[in-house]
């Protein structure tokens, strides 16, 4: 017997590590989500949390260490020690210890799932951009999970060699999937090339940008739209 299932209406966004580089394009479609009555909710682990309360404490305290027109080297290393001695004496320094060995997509992959057991059985649609689909895939196998949409995933750095870590476990995802990346993505452009690396029923949507899916052409924007709007709106069927 197949069983149909209404599309989850609650969506977690994960985005990427650098937060000064976010997309407005990707803002401004989960703010068209939120208008078709999606509740949205950004991930941030306690570790982004931690690390940027520390750096404002430093700069309220010690504003001085902080002048960059005036930066030198014992600044900077002096800068360094009160990071660590803050981190240290903080809450949150085994979220930092975890960060600093296996990685930040590993230590937010698990508080991501940590906060997916939190939901019981509420499922949840996952939207990324960047280094946040590598820890919402890493953890795709959770039940609370119902979809995931990724924007600009990093299947390779441009600077380094291939990493397991980014596509190892990409295989192994049963969740839909959508990526959607941008054929000029230094992250990986070729759906040619990155395809090899995805589970056979992951859908591939290429525009034309870069790794930010940023600054989109109106036609471009109306395309990622349809995309993910239709994707996230699909019924499962289960048996």
């Amino acid at each position: 017997m197949h069983h149909i299932t209404p599309p989850a209406r609650t969506i977690i966004v994960v985005g990427r590590t650098d937060k000064t580089r976010d997309s407005g394009d990707i803002q401004r479609i989960l703010l068209m989500l939120e208008a078709q009555g999606f509740k949205v909710h950004w991930f941030v682990s306690d570790y982004t949390r931690s690390y940027e309360d520390i750096g404002a404490r430093i700069v309220a305290r010690w504003p001085r260490l902080c002048w960059r027109d005036r930066d030198t080297a014992p600044r900077r290393m002096l800068r360094m020690l009160l990071r660590l001695v803050l981190v240290v004496l903080d809450q949150h320094r085994y979220d930092h210890l975890y960060t600093f060995l296996p990685g930040r997509s590993a230590n937010d992959a698990r508080q991501l799932r940590r906060m997916l057991d939190a939901m019981g059985d509420h499922a949840a649609c996952i939207v990324t951009h960047s280094a946040g689909g590598i820890s919402a895939t890493s953890v795709a196998d959770h039940r609370a999970i119902a979809r995931i949409v990724c924007f600009a995933y990093p299947f390779r750095h441009p600077e380094r060699q291939p990493q397991a870590y980014r596509t190892a476990h990409l295989p192994a995802v049963t969740k839909p999937l959508l990526i959607v990346q941008g054929d000029a993505d230094d992250y990986g452009a070729d759906p040619s090339d990155f395809r090899r690396h995805l589970p056979p029923s992951a859908r591939v949507v290429s525009l034309a940008c870069g790794h930010d899916c940023d600054r989109l052409r109106s036609s471009e924007f109306s395309r990622a739209w349809a995309a993910v709007s239709g994707f996230l709106e699909m019924q499962s069927e289960q048996t």
